[in-house]
């Protein structure tokens, strides 16, 4: 009969030998109690089952290996593949329209470096010989505004000393064009019905190579612009109308005589033509 010690031992050995049975067998029945554990088991069974039925059936998919090794080949049309050869050549040599817009947008755009690291693609810059053109152009057009502003202020000068030199030939002057009727009625009072010493000075602006010069600067001195333009002693007194007015008033030898002063040596009507005797 064993001792007692050798008893307890082999009770010891039994009771460690049933809870490690009972401790794995519990996590053992926890795995396969979660949802995750038997829902993969279920999808390997289901994927061994189509394996095996893929099998009986032949499906050449799930078996690449077992399609036949060679296939029947069929006759090669040469013709066709040289056809096929050349147009695969001319597809290479020539370009698409899509091919031909990258290549120009690519030489549109360049790489630049910024701060000596990063790149970033730009357009490039123009070529600046049409710039400099179209800024020489642009110099030239001023220059010629330039020229042409310096000939006007020339020929302003030059009709202002022209009308010094004019005002010097008489106290009367009488600005006139040829083609207007109220210079032709102005004309005819002064130089018809008057006797005016020393006699009136007529300039023709029409005529006259600073005609327009000299008008602008008389418009700006008497501020009429129109003609015709009596001035006396450098004083405008008006145009046809006027020199009508002060006939008929007869007050145009005594307006004549104050403006003029000692200039004017002398302004009367002149006396009427005696009538043709009849036979």
């Amino acid at each position: 009969m064993p001792s007692p010690r050798r008893i307890k031992v082999l009770l010891a050995a039994v009771c460690t030998l049933i809870f490690v049975y009972l401790y794995f067998s519990s996590d053992a029945s926890g795995i396969q109690d979660q949802k995750f554990y038997r829902s993969t088991v279920e999808a390997m069974k289901v994927k061994e089952a189509e394996k095996h039925s893929a099998l009986e059936k032949g499906d050449k998919t799930v078996f690449p290996k077992l399609q036949p090794a060679q296939q029947v080949q069929q006759p090669v049309d040469k013709e066709a593949v040289a056809a096929n050869a050349q147009a695969m050549k001319n597809t290479v040599n020539t370009p698409s329209s899509s091919s031909k817009g990258a290549s120009e947008q690519s030489e549109e755009m360049e790489e630049i470096s910024i701060a000596g690291r990063t790149k970033m693609t730009v357009p490039k810059q123009k070529d600046t010989e049409s710039k400099d053109v179209t800024k020489e152009q642009g110099a030239g057009d001023d220059a010629k505004k330039e020229e042409k502003k310096e000939q006007e202020n020339d020929a302003y000068h030059q009709a202002k000393d022209e009308l010094n030199t004019i005002f010097k030939r008489s106290p009367v002057i009488i600005f006139s064009k040829s083609y207007c009727p109220y210079s032709a009625k102005a004309k005819n009072i002064l130089l018809q019905r008057y006797s005016i010493v020393p006699a009136p000075y007529v300039v023709e602006l029409d005529l006259h190579p600073l005609g327009r010069e000299l008008q602008a600067v008389l418009a700006e001195m008497t501020g009429r612009r129109t003609v015709p333009n009596v001035l006396v002693s450098g004083t405008s007194i008006g145009g046809g109308d006027d020199m009508v007015a002060l006939d008929q008033s007869d007050k145009l030898a005594s307006t004549f005589k104050s403006l003029g002063g000692n200039w004017i040596a002398e302004v009367k009507r002149k006396d009427p033509e005696p009538e043709s005797k009849q036979d």
